[in-house]
């Protein structure tokens, strides 16, 4: 487990990138990050992929998120974070309109998870990237996706690779982004 101090952090406020990918921090070390996360006035990058990061502290994460003015990146790939993290992350996403890119790819993300996601979408301009690749999502979570995309004009890339959507779902995002100019669907 791991143990920030504030003072630590302090002395990183002007740092604009921290990765600490690779580290078995879990949610507990998640929960600490959180906590001292304001305390990096200029981070705008911020990775954390395979950290062994769960719900629990992808909610911590999600929470820090929601009120952040700063991180644009926030790379959380090859983890264990499920439904209940893409919720939070959903959540954050409602009232954050700085955080450009979210990698969730990796996880554990179902079609709930999809679905709480596509219902921020509806509502957030920021996001330009969504990584969910490798997840768990299906059709249904594909379908919801999809409906966001009617109305979410910001996002520019949303990958879906290694999911389980049947063709007629992959099918139904083509058409929802056919046209648009620039836009990457990865399926």
């Amino acid at each position: 487990m791991c143990r920030f101090r504030e003072t630590t952090f302090e002395l990183l406020g002007g740092v604009t990138e921290l990765n600490f990918n690779l580290l078995n921090w879990g949610d507990d070390g998640a929960v600490q990050l959180a906590v001292v996360l304001p305390l990096c006035a200029k981070l705008t990058v911020l990775g954390l992929q395979d950290t062994q990061l769960g719900d629990k502290g992808a909610a911590a994460l999600a929470g820090a998120i929601k009120g952040n003015g700063v991180i644009k990146v926030l790379r959380l790939g090859v983890n264990h974070i499920g439904d209940a993290g893409a919720a939070a992350f959903a959540d954050a996403l409602r009232i954050n309109g700085v955080l450009e890119k979210l990698w969730l790819n990796g996880n554990k993300i179902g079609d709930a998870g999809a679905a709480a996601l596509a219902d921020a979408l509806r509502v957030n301009g920021a996001l330009t990237q969504l990584e969910l690749g490798g997840n768990q999502i299906g059709d249904a979570g594909a379908a919801a996706l999809a409906d966001a995309l009617r109305v979410n004009g910001a996002l520019t890339e949303l990958a879906l690779y290694s999911n389980q959507i049947g063709e007629d779902a992959k099918s139904k995002l083509q058409e929802v982004v056919q046209g648009r100019s620039g836009f990457e669907l990865l399926v």
